[in-house]
């Protein structure tokens, strides 16, 4: 079941975003979907403007497949080191490992509502029980909610945990029901004043692989 979780964020120069997109999704995800150990390439685009515009989802076998010299090839392949690389921002690149809810991301909704937190220390076993146990079941009944994945990384700078809920529609996501649901049962007391360093981020697929 264990499997990890390249998350790429970053913003583009305005001037070089059509050419950005184009060689992203002709070139680049193509060319590191194809490396051996890597399930699934996804794409995304996100409108807040208080967070990178877009985002890359490599699912991967485990973390050691970026260790490859076929990975780092790929990489290095075509346009995107000399044409696109120079023109990025704001670049986020972490990894992650699984660590609760689903097995895996169904790839098979139009949306994913990212959502970044840590948790403090001595509230950390209750928050990884809570949310697996109670947290995501009352969360996934809701119309709309398909699926939910978390992942954990030791990236400095990064918030600890992501949960990755693929949903249906972008008007579910911290909506007034999600919210109330999200208040039910020990989360909202014993949890959720012991989180900080928070993102959410409601992004729409533009690809995937």
């Amino acid at each position: 079941m264990s499997h990890a979780l390249f998350l790429v964020r970053m913003d583009v120069a305005h001037d070089h975003e059509a050419t950005f997109n184009e060689v992203y999704d002709r070139e680049h995800a193509p060319n590191l979907r194809g490396v051996p150990g890597v399930r699934r390439a996804a794409r995304y685009r996100q409108p807040s403007p208080t967070e990178p515009r877009y985002l890359a989802a490599y699912e991967l076998d485990g973390l050691n497949v970026m260790d490859s010299a076929a990975w780092k090839k790929a990489g290095e392949a075509g346009r995107w080191p000399g044409e696109i690389r120079p023109h990025t921002m704001n670049r986020h690149l972490t990894k992650y490992e699984w660590v609760g809810g689903s097995s895996a991301l169904t790839g098979k909704t139009p949306y994913v509502f990212w959502v970044m937190m840590d948790i403090e220390p001595h509230r950390e076993a209750l928050f990884n029980d809570l949310y697996d146990n109670e947290h995501l079941p009352l969360l996934l009944k809701l119309p709309g909610s398909v699926n939910a994945v978390r992942y954990r990384t030791s990236d400095a700078g990064e918030p600890r945990y992501l949960c990755a809920y693929e949903v249906e529609n972008t008007t579910l996501p911290m909506s007034k029901l999600w919210n109330e649901t999200s208040d039910i049962g020990r989360w909202k007391p014993e949890v959720r004043p012991y989180t900080f360093n928070k993102r959410y981020i409601v992004s729409e697929r533009v690809l995937s692989l």
